[in-house]
Order: C-alpha cells, then structure tokens, then sequence
C-alpha cells in the first residue's frame, strides 16, 4: 500500500499549517519511480522514513517536494511536530504471563499513533506514560495505529523482546496501513533495529548490538542478584 495519493494541484501551500503532521513513512510505501519526487525524506531506521502529511476531510497524504517548497521550511516542520504531539492516542498497559508489561499508545482512527515514535519522550510524558530510563526501550510500530514499547528497567527483557516480535510480525501483516514488523531499540532519540532477516529461510531473528546486549543480559541476571 503506497501514502502517496493521486497527483494534485502544486499552485498554492498546503490549506493550514493546524493540518499538517509528522508521519512515519514506511520506504515500501513510496514507489520507485515517484521517489525523486521525495527528496526532503530523511531515514529514520531501517525501513523507516520521515515526513510530512497533510491531513483533508478527503484523504491523508505525504506531501512532496514541490509542496514542501511552497512554505517556509521550519515552519512547516515546527507545526508539524505540534501538531502531531497534540493528535488524541490512548494508552494502556498489557500484563504478559511472566512479569513483563508492555506499553501501548494507539488509536483505531488515528494514522499518526504510530507517528508518535517521532516525539517519543514528549508523547509518553503527554499520555502519563512510564519513565523513560536511560537505557532506552524496545519498540515496534508496525502499522499507522499501534506503537508498543517496553522500558528497558527490569528482568523480564527476554519475555518482553519475544512478544513485541511476535505482536509486531502480525500486526505488520494484518495492517492496515502497514510500517514495519522490526523490533527497534530508541536510545536518546535514535531508533536501531535489531532485528535481522535469513532470506534463505525467510525468518526473522532478534540480532541486538553488542551493546543493547550488554543491558539485556545485565537486566536478565538481575533477578538472580535480588534472589
């Protein structure tokens, strides 16, 4: 499924700048021949992308580069980051069977709950999220409506890192609006993936970096210490 809609009027800037968004964009999303035409795009993570989307009673749609051009750079960027902290997402939390919760902003209606990723901290803190510890937390957005994460802060990092694969394998392939299945470390604002594909056998296995392994393994035997 592409964000992109059909082609439209470049003569004029977008109608309001109360309706534009940051929006997470999945690479997939935009085709290859149209991608010249999104050159202001700028990576995010594997995958992954950012920009802006302009939101109409009709549709909602990533806006180019001739439609960038056509309003002063910040802002535009600045009312789309407001404008994207302010957008209505639920949060709730979710027991899992050993210990671990998972957290959860999203909203059935919204296609910027996922886009949220985007203004992480300020979002969390907006929805009276938990503390974000230094370490970071383990994430998936994979569709528009969902962003789960999980703090990295305590034992049950192995049960928690296994259900976001699981939750972000299915909800990816049940979409709609589909952004990707990766489980991502966010660190300090940098969004990592740490999972790896074998294309030969067509699975996905969790790959963490050295040293994401190092805070996993030190929270996992952290419940033998308190033992």
């Amino acid at each position: 499924m592409s964000y992109v809609s059909d082609p439209t009027e470049h003569n004029s800037a977008p109608d309001s700048l109360r309706s534009v968004y940051l929006r997470l964009v999945a690479e997939e999303s935009i085709p290859a021949e149209a991608r010249g035409q999104f050159s202001y795009l700028r990576p995010l993570a594997t995958d992954l992308l950012v920009g802006i989307a302009l939101d109409t009673p009709d549709n909602v749609r990533v806006l180019d580069d001739r439609d960038v051009a056509l309003v002063e750079r910040g802002a535009l960027e600045t009312a789309a980051r407001s404008n994207l902290l302010s957008e209505p997402v639920n949060y709730d939390t979710v027991d899992l069977p050993g210990g671990a919760v998972l957290h959860l902003l999203g909203h059935p209606e919204s296609v910027f709950a996922a886009s949220k990723v985007l203004v992480f901290e300020d979002a969390v803190r907006a929805a009276d999220g938990p503390a974000i510890p230094a370490e970071g937390v383990l994430l998936v957005v994979p569709n528009r409506h969902n962003l789960v994460f999980y703090p990295l802060a305590d034992e049950h990092v192995a049960e928690a890192v296994n259900s976001l694969a699981q939750f972000g394998l299915g909800a990816y392939e049940d979409g709609p609006g589909r952004l990707s299945p990766r489980v991502f470390w966010w660190r300090a604002g940098t969004l990592t993936s740490i999972t790896s594909f074998d294309e030969e056998s067509r699975s996905m296995r969790i790959s963490p970096p050295d040293a994401l392994m190092t805070i996993m393994r030190r929270l996992a035997d952290s419940s033998d210490s308190a033992g």
